[in-house]
């Protein structure tokens, strides 16, 4: 199949969030399957120069008297159209810009120019989220009368309703499009006008169609339920692979587990704790917010740091409130709890190297990746039943001894604290249940393959 694929970032060439991983690993696996897809995104000034090497002119596209000039980098199999002029090259930040619902409404009217400009007729469009959100409201106003796109159809992925660009309706007016409301919802255009809409997990997209999850658009997807589906995310295993990660301080498999416990080692001298292979260690890497659970620990770390023989090492950024507060604990117990406020790539994958449990106790989690990260790492996820930590993430029976993990289905403190000392009962006194565990999970196949496959079967179904 003929697939272009919209997103308004890509890895390696920017990233702001799991979006960028999706839209770099998902095209890879489809060309590894044989499908022919083209990824368009804008050239922002943030991308390093090296990853332009060996790009190359095709085409320009003229819109609102601009000039907008496409190059284009081939990699993998995948070939990458990137949109340059100073409306994305010129900017400071990639979505904060008070003009962003020009700026993607432009992106999405130049994707569809783009495409007839270099003939390529692709079956589907494949969009994502809300700052691509207008490609099929596009397509159902203007663009089905070109005998050009006849036998296209789109599909809209939710990665995070949450966001979903919602402004005035000028943009959209201004490239001369019918909208008489004064407001205008990105997203929600593209739920209503997309040929199937799906989002990253199964259960996420069950969710979705609560009033709870739903951001206020469960009822325009209810009018699209039986066109809604969700299809888990892999990783880039390769990426991801403690064999090889130059990351760690010891590279293991699953016959060398043995080695892993170096990496704990190497993050508490790193970082001053104590220096403990035995103690257990539980890793945290996201952004400092409510939707991750944040508040949760917050409640009850101190009381943990306390009485349990246990570190905590969190790694991510996000709101000032929850710098403060685990700073003030870091301060205070030093030898129990490591923090690093940022992101740094390396410093990740050591911290999923090194860990021995990772938490995340999400509100809501569309997909999530780092619980995937984490079993490929020996790293014995402890997450809330949501989302896509629902459908990766199997809470371990000590009787059959199925599972790969620990869960809790309230959204509550003690809950969480609850199924953390559990899985540490385990850590502690169930040595060999742990080391099950650890190669249950490193077994695990995370790839996109299997998603890639499912995309597949799912662009097969509009036609």
């Amino acid at each position: 199949m003929k697939v272009a694929f919209v997103s308004s970032e890509v890895y390696p060439f920017i990233k702001t969030g799991g979006l960028a991983d999706v839209a770099y690993a998902l095209p890879k696996a489809l060309a590894k399957l044989g499908h022919d897809v083209r990824v368009i995104l804008p050239a922002y000034k943030q991308i390093p120069e090296g990853l332009l090497q060996g790009a190359y002119w095709v085409t320009n596209v003229e819109l609102m008297g601009k000039t907008f000039w496409i190059n284009c980098v081939e990699s993998e199999g995948v070939k990458y159209y990137l949109i340059f002029e100073p409306l994305f090259s010129n900017r400071d930040s990639i979505y904060e810009n008070d003009d962003r619902d020009y700026q993607f409404a432009m992106f999405c009217e130049i994707t569809l120019k783009l495409l007839k400009n270099i003939n390529f007729q692709a079956d589907v469009i494949h969009t994502n989220d809300w700052q691509t959100g207008l490609i099929p409201f596009f397509m159902h106003q203007r663009y089905y009368a070109d005998p050009f796109y006849y036998d296209t159809k789109t599909l809209y992925t939710i990665h995070n309703l949450r966001f979903q660009g919602i402004f005035s309706s000028q943009a959209v007016r201004a490239l001369g499009y019918r909208f008489d409301d004064i407001s205008i919802n990105y997203m929600q255009l593209g739920i209503q006008y997309a040929t199937k809409v799906n989002t990253v997990s199964e259960t996420y997209a069950k969710e979705i169609l609560t009033d709870f999850y739903g951001e206020h658009l469960n009822h325009n997807l209810w009018m699209r339920k039986a066109d809604l589906s969700g299809i888990v995310n892999g990783i880039d295993v390769d990426l991801f692979n403690p064999e090889v990660d130059l990351s760690l301080r010891s590279q293991y498999s699953v016959e060398t587990l043995y080695l892993k416990a170096d990496n704990k080692e190497e993050l508490q001298r790193r970082f001053g704790m104590e220096v403990n292979k035995e103690m257990a260690l539980i890793g945290v890497v996201t952004r400092l917010d409510s939707q991750k659970g944040l508040d949760l620990m917050a409640c009850v770390m101190e009381e943990m740091l306390i009485h349990d023989h246990v570190q905590f090492f969190i790694l991510g950024s996000g709101e000032a409130k929850y710098e403060a507060f685990f700073q003030s604990l870091r301060d205070r117990y030093p030898q129990k709890l490591g923090v690093y406020f940022g992101y740094n790539a390396a410093l990740a994958n050591l911290v999923y190297g090194a860990s021995d449990m990772f938490l995340m106790p999400s509100l809501y989690e569309p997909c999530g990746l780092s619980q995937l990260i984490s079993l490929r790492y020996g790293t014995v996820p402890i997450v809330r039943e949501t989302g896509g930590l629902n459908d990766t993430v199997h809470a371990f029976n000590e009787f059959t001894k199925e599972g790969n993990g620990f869960s809790f289905t309230n959204y509550n403190a003690h809950d969480m604290m609850y199924t953390i000392r559990r899985a540490l009962s385990f850590y502690y006194q169930g040595k060999e249940t742990w080391q099950l565990l650890m190669k249950r999970g490193m077994t695990g196949d995370y790839s996109w393959e299997q998603s890639a496959q499912r995309y597949v079967e799912l662009y097969q179904s509009m036609f």
